[in-house]
């Protein structure tokens, strides 16, 4: 009898069995009896106990059939329910084998591909009709979607196995609904943006009579802008304003590159038609409104960090940046450099030790910043290093005659990996020159200091993963050494305990170097700030002539300019680009710096772009006269600094890359891509 056949048995059909059986045993027993000695009484109680088991076994044996034919009826009863089911399914529903080949499909399937009846779908791919492969859609767990006759659907599929293969049966859940309900919340989710008039107050000294109508004006644009877009606007302070508005509308500015920038950039006023910018913070990210208003409230100090006149868009990944056409105003006031001044002295005095450092290929403006936060903090802490390379020729010959002077510099200026060694859980680490910790003179302390205070003079590039104790960040400084100039000054006064943070003479000659580097000995990015930092350093002692010591080149050096000024294109008729092979040392980057300077010189040149082959990667020196952003295009190749002199590393040793990655950063910029 095969597997596959039914067996019937009926209880007349066991009963008559079990007779016959019984019978047999009893003609057996007499036989027995007959015919051998054994007794009648033996061969009787042998009789009962094989009856009795066969009588048992009997019974085993049609409870087995009953059950199995039990077991049968329900089986086909299930299947028969499992089938009506899946055809019945609200959700269209199709098996197919583990490559996608389709078995059977239920009528919602059918209608969701347009097929008549099953053998129209039979045999074709899943694939075909979801336009992903099998293997995609097996253990979907309902976060992609598929796309089925231009409708979204959720997949769900599961293994259904059988003895000789597997089969996948995989269901869609249309998610139409779900995706307006997503679009609506999206689009009326609210996103703030915090807006502040950068210059009016200052240019209003300038300009008295012309101030009210200027302000009336912006007033006007930034309530016009607002109203177009939606948005519900407070003025909060004086000229800095509040903005809430739907999402969908935020596309429309990112759009436009937030061209309400270009309006405000159209006020001008005074005799010299000066021209007002705003800054802006925006964003729609955050599980609630009081989130995204401070995030907002972080992009826009970003914002202003960078220089101003720029909005800074917060993102899911980060921050992206619209605008920073114009030169950077001054911003910073005395007393906000005395209140930087008060909490930096605080967090000096709590650390168990202070770790001090600069950038990388450290310039006199990196070393000199150093060495005043250093004398600063010995007045409030004993335990107190700068971490630097002291095998870099700027730091030797900056420094010679401040160690034979002071020999307890030897101790202060530290290597990387011993400053590491200092690490602990009360350090304090004072970053200055610098603002991204990828450059910083030792990433590895970064990393594992977890409070950190920043005072830099660049531009800020992005967020910081962890947030500074203090971010002294102004773009309007000419220098870092300007900015710890201010700090010690105000310092000094008052106190028995700042009578320690006076600088010498050696130390404010540093300092004054590094004033004297990033302004091209007092020509470029100078404020009246600037003029009053080398005042008092000079009256600390400092000598210019011996600080111009510093800049003497040595015969390769002088050499490698040379060989930059020669070898010079022009592109795009108004900036000067040349390339060149260096000689591998970090004097390459002050020639290249000093080459892109002497470019500049140049009539009708308005940016000049240096680049010359290092040790590790190729280095790029820029500088502009005012009219060209060198900071914004740099920025597109992972570099940065200032409006007008601004520089990057790229990690490539093909030259040729290098130079048309910086073309393609130029062309986004002169031809109005102004977002970073």
């Amino acid at each position: 009898m095969s597997s596959n056949r039914n067996i019937d048995i009926s209880s007349f059909d066991l009963t008559l069995m079990s007779a016959g059986t019984g019978l047999v045993l009893l003609i057996v027993a007499l036989a027995t009896a007959a015919f051998t000695e054994i007794s009648l009484g033996i061969i009787a109680l042998v009789f009962v106990i094989v009856l009795a088991i066969f009588e048992a076994a009997i019974c085993y044996f049609a409870y087995l059939v009953h059950k199995r034919h039990m077991t049968d009826e329900t089986s086909k009863s299930l299947e028969h329910l499992i089938s009506e089911v899946v055809r019945q399914v609200d959700f269209p529903s199709v098996i197919t084998t583990a490559d996608g080949k389709i078995l059977w499909a239920n009528r919602k399937m059918l209608t969701l591909c347009g097929a008549a009846n099953q053998m129209a779908l039979s045999g074709k791919n899943l694939s075909v009709y979801t336009g992903i492969p099998m293997n995609e859609i097996i253990g979907m767990t309902g976060k992609k979607v598929v796309t089925v006759a231009e409708t979204n659907f959720y997949a769900y599929s599961y293994l259904m196995e059988a003895p000789d293969r597997d089969y996948w049966m995989t269901t869609l859940e249309d998610r139409t609904e779900i995706d307006e309900l997503e679009a609506q919340i999206n689009s009326e989710s609210p996103v703030v943006a915090y807006v502040s008039v950068d210059n009016l107050d200052e240019l209003a000294q300038y300009v008295q009579g012309s101030y009210r109508e200027a302000a009336a004006k912006v007033n006007e644009i930034i309530t016009d802008w607002a109203h177009s877009i939606g948005a519900l606007i407070r003025e909060y302070d004086r000229e800095k304003y509040l903005l809430v508005f739907p999402k969908d509308r935020l596309d429309e500015c990112i759009e436009s590159k937030f061209d309400i920038l270009d309006r405000i950039r159209e006020v001008r006023f005074g005799d010299e038609n000066m021209s007002v910018t705003v800054s802006m913070g925006v964003s729609g990210v955050g599980k609630d409104i009081t989130e995204r208003s401070r995030n907002a409230e972080s992009a826009h100090e970003t914002a202003l960090q960078r220089g101003g006149d720029q909005v800074a868009l917060r993102t899911p990944t980060g921050i992206d940046f619209f605008g920073g056409k114009t030169k950077i105003n001054q911003k910073r006031t005395k007393v906000r450099s005395r209140v930087i001044s008060d909490k930096l002295i605080s967090h000096i005095t709590e650390a168990g030790n202070v770790l001090i450092m600069g950038h990388k290929n450290p310039d006199f403006d990196s070393i000199g910043s150093c060495i005043g936060l250093a004398r600063l903090a010995l007045a409030y802490n004993p335990n107190v290093k700068i971490v630097i390379d002291s095998d870099n020729s700027n730091f030797r010959c900056s420094t010679e005659r401040l160690i034979e002077a002071m020999p307890e510099y030897e101790e202060i200026f530290i290597s990387g990996a011993r400053g590491l060694d200092m690490v602990r859980t009360d350090t304090l680490l004072i970053m200055s020159d610098v603002n991204n910790l990828k450059i910083v003179e030792s990433s590895d302390i970064a990393a594992n200091v977890y409070n950190t205070i920043i005072i830099d003079h660049h531009r800020k590039i992005a967020e910081f993963d962890r947030e500074p104790l203090i971010a002294y960040i102004e773009p309007s400084a000419s220098s870092a050494s300007e900015l710890v100039s201010e700090l010690i000054e105000i310092t000094s006064m008052g106190t028995h305990a700042s009578d320690k943070a006076k600088l010498s003479r050696h130390e404010a000659n540093v300092m004054l170097a590094g004033i004297m580097l990033d302004t091209k000995n007092f020509t470029r990015t100078t404020s009246e700030r600037t003029f009053s930092a080398a005042l008092y350093l000079r009256g600390a002692g400092a000598d210019p002539e011996y600080a111009r010591t510093f800049f003497f080149a040595d015969l390769s050096s002088f050499v490698t300019e040379a060989k930059l000024g020669s070898e010079v294109r022009l592109y795009r008729e108004r900036i000067a680009i040349t390339v060149c092979e260096g000689n591998g040392t970090p004097d390459d980057r002050i020639a290249a710096s000093k080459a892109a300077d002497t470019l500049l010189t140049v009539q009708n040149i308005d940016a000049a772009f240096v680049l010359i082959r290092t040790d590790e990667a190729i280095a790029i020196s820029a500088r502009s006269n005012g009219k060209i952003n060198v900071q914004l295009i740099l920025e597109k190749i992972g570099g940065g600094g200032h409006f007008d002199a601004a520089g990057a590393q790229v990690k490539n040793t093909v030259s040729k890359e290098v130079l048309e990655q910086l073309k393609g950063a130029i062309d986004e910029y002169l031809d109005g891509d102004i977002r970073l």
